[in-house]
């Protein structure tokens, strides 16, 4: 994902030869929007420049909400931004924002008229809000002070489906397999920073446990010590389940 604009006068230098490399590197590239609340005005200006850049309709582009002047509730202007591009046939698009956002209700996503979501949330063992299409979950991969990803269901990469992020759900207990190179446990059942226990079980560590809820979103607490881990089959698979 390249950052192309931002506000309605600002052009990222590097864009050019940003999308450059990630055509050579991947095939294809996405483009993003910094938001600052005028959804009409940006939309437009930014779209000038996705045409400049020659990206066609199939190009996934993204609106970054996060900025601090933004009223509490942007959705409406999200959704005017959202609309200007699926109108000119853009229809591949996707909100970023903070996991604190969606759940405080700042970003609305029952209300956006486009429901695919990439949410960022760092030092957690998933994104926090259910069924997020995309998860940033570090702004530092590997040392680079480069983002990283995952793309659940295709949403960031252009080949969406309607596959959502699977989690475990039986309260019996079963054997499970750590397929991440890392789960963190959690000492609360309310994951985040002051509740991770900074212990972590590396890949191809097995646990018994069995799932909890917590709100909407689904954990498995570990049967044999205290702590929680993520059900998320993405991290984590079930070997067997007791009868």
């Amino acid at each position: 994902m390249v950052k192309l604009t931002e506000g309605t006068n600002y052009l990222n230098p590097k864009a050019s030869a940003q999308v450059k490399n990630a055509y050579k590197v991947f095939g294809a590239v996405g483009a993003y929007h910094f938001f600052h609340g005028n959804g009409t005005a940006e939309a437009r200006y930014f779209l000038a420049w996705v045409r400049k850049f020659g990206l066609d309709k199939s190009t996934v582009l993204a609106i970054d909400v996060e900025a601090s002047g933004l009223p509490y509730n942007t959705t409406p202007q999200v959704n005017v931004f959202l609309r200007y591009l699926i109108n000119a046939g853009y229809k591949n698009v996707i909100t970023y924002g903070s996991g604190s956002w969606f759940n405080s209700g700042r970003i609305k996503r029952s209300e956006l008229i486009d429901k695919h979501i990439w949410v960022a949330a760092y030092g957690v063992s998933q994104p926090g809000v259910a069924n997020a299409n995309s998860w940033q979950f570090t702004d530092n991969f590997k040392g680079l002070k480069v983002d990283a990803s995952y793309d659940f269901d295709g949403s960031l990469s252009g080949s969406k489906t309607s596959a959502k992020p699977s989690y475990y759900q039986s309260k019996k207990i079963g054997l499970y397999e750590v397929t991440a190179p890392q789960l963190w446990i959690y000492k609360k059942k309310n994951f985040g920073k002051a509740t991770k226990s900074y212990q972590a079980l590396a890949k191809g560590s097995r646990v018994w446990a069995y799932a909890v809820k917590y709100g909407k979103i689904t954990h498995l607490k570990l049967k044999y010590a205290n702590g929680y881990i993520s059900s998320n089959a993405e991290y984590i698979r079930r070997i067997y389940l007791k009868k």
